[in-house]
């Protein structure tokens, strides 16, 4: 299971944007606005082509309240996950359900990646992926009601795939 076959299983187009960005923002001294983000409920996926052969650092980098993973145990993660085919999904997130919303969740995601938040923790391991900057982060709103049941079907469609979930999805 590829980011791209997520529009087919969703019906809906993909809505991109550069993880890159969103770290500079986040990091920048300013408040940062996130105006450009939808406010609707909605899933992402973290997309990383290439991190196959990327290395994995032992720490987590700028996210200073993560709780990192052993590098070796994560090869083996990832030696599992390519046994089941390519894939350029990291980390499958929702956001939805009471006050949260794709605006807020990836703010969240975002700001505990460079180490000014401690709320997310999903996708903690994404921050010992070399080169993770360079990711990128796809959206697709839906209905308020609906986020769970979506994030549970891209989840058990890639690990029909995959035979295990994504990286960073500790399932």
């Amino acid at each position: 299971m590829k980011v791209s076959d997520i529009e087919g299983i969703l019906a809906e187009t993909t809505e991109f944007v550069s993880l890159e960005t969103l770290l500079v923002r986040a990091a920048g001294t300013g408040r940062a606005t996130w105006q450009d983000l939808p406010a609707s409920p909605g899933i992402y996926v973290v997309s990383f082509p290439g991190w196959e052969t990327r290395p994995f650092s032992a720490g987590a980098g700028q996210a200073r309240h993560a709780e990192p993973a052993d590098p070796g145990q994560l090869n083996e993660r990832r030696k599992l996950i390519l046994a089941g085919g390519p894939t350029d999904i990291v980390y499958i997130g929702k956001a939805g359900g009471g006050s949260s919303d794709l605006r807020k969740r990836l703010s969240q995601l975002v700001r505990f990646g460079v180490g000014r938040a401690r709320n997310h923790r999903g996708g903690e391991w994404l921050w010992q992926l070399e080169g993770i900057r360079e990711a990128q982060i796809g959206m697709w709103t839906c209905s308020r009601d609906a986020p769970e049941l979506l994030k549970r079907r891209l989840l058990d469609e890639f690990r029909a795939d995959h035979g295990h979930g994504p990286l960073a999805n500790r399932i």
